[in-house]
């Protein structure tokens, strides 16, 4: 395991916390949904040839993407058991990426060292989105390009956790990560005050193909670990309260939902894609 720069301003218990909470479940099965979205934006991007970031890379699903369109790239992430199991994607892929375990808050590398820095549904999970910004563009080089993507306020995400905080207020923590700050232009705008960027933002959807709604609603229960964390917390307070939840999002979903051209149903999710362009020295 790669020793974590030695920041005095990290706490060592919140670094537990989070390895703990992406430990939990198997990632790797909600990771292979977010997969089209990487492969459409390493090629939107057109990374051949350039040295690129992918800051928690989870999985590997974009880092894995931009080395085989033609970049070196570093990848990064909080979660040794998940770069694991992106170094076995990678090695399947006959890719070369160098993985370290890294901070968001502290990335080990140093100024202007990217041409570009992408971070696929990462950013907007830390506790401090400001920081977090000020790493990405820091070693991202001048005229360089910081691209984040964050699920935005309607579609399977956005219903779940609107039903779950009705059992465990808790969750819409106003001081905790708020996925809209990195979703939207104003919010994105508000993360990078004071640092020489241009932003811009483009609203998407991506549509999740499921056997079935229930089906949909198994794999999050077992698989996601914010989702076995936020079940325990509710069961503790009431043991029927997660048996609520799984029949008010259920219901919730039904009415976003279409059929699958195969088969099975789509859900939809709305999200963010934010460019962030390095103008000078921060």
């Amino acid at each position: 395991m790669t020793d974590l720069p030695d920041d005095p301003t990290l706490d060592p218990e919140r670094h537990t916390r989070i390895v703990s909470l992406w430990s939990d479940g198997s990632y790797e099965d909600i990771g292979a949904l977010f997969e089209p979205i990487s492969r459409e934006l390493v090629a939107e991007l057109d990374l051949a040839g350039l040295r690129v970031l992918d800051a928690a890379t989870g999985t590997g699903n974009t880092a894995i993407a931009a080395a085989s369109a033609g970049a070196t790239v570093d990848a990064c992430d909080l979660a040794p058991r998940l770069l694991d199991v992106a170094r076995d994607r990678a090695a399947a892929a006959s890719v070369d990426i160098a993985f370290v375990e890294a901070d968001l808050l502290a990335l080990p590398y140093e100024d202007d060292s990217f041409d570009a820095v992408v971070s696929t549904f990462g950013a907007f999970t830390v506790d401090d989105p400001a920081r977090c910004a000020r790493e990405l563009v820091r070693v991202c080089r001048p005229d360089g390009r910081v691209v984040t993507t964050a699920w935005g306020d309607r579609g399977v995400f956005a219903t779940s956790l609107e039903v779950i905080a009705r059992e465990l207020p808790e969750v819409d923590d106003p001081q905790g990560p708020d996925p809209r700050d990195w979703a939207d232009l104003d919010g994105v705008r508000d993360v990078v005050a004071g640092l020489d960027v241009e932003v811009r933002v483009e609203q998407r959807t991506i549509w999740f193909r499921f056997p079935s709604l229930p089906a949909a609603f198994d794999l999050f229960e077992v698989a996601s670990g914010p989702y076995l964390r936020m079940r325990a917390a509710i069961e503790e307070r009431d043991p029927q309260g997660w048996n609520r939840v799984r029949r008010d999002v259920i219901a919730g979903w039904e009415p976003l939902a279409r059929s699958g051209v195969d088969g099975g149903v789509e859900l939809p999710a709305d999200y963010g894609v934010a460019t962030i362009v390095r103008t000078s020295g921060t």
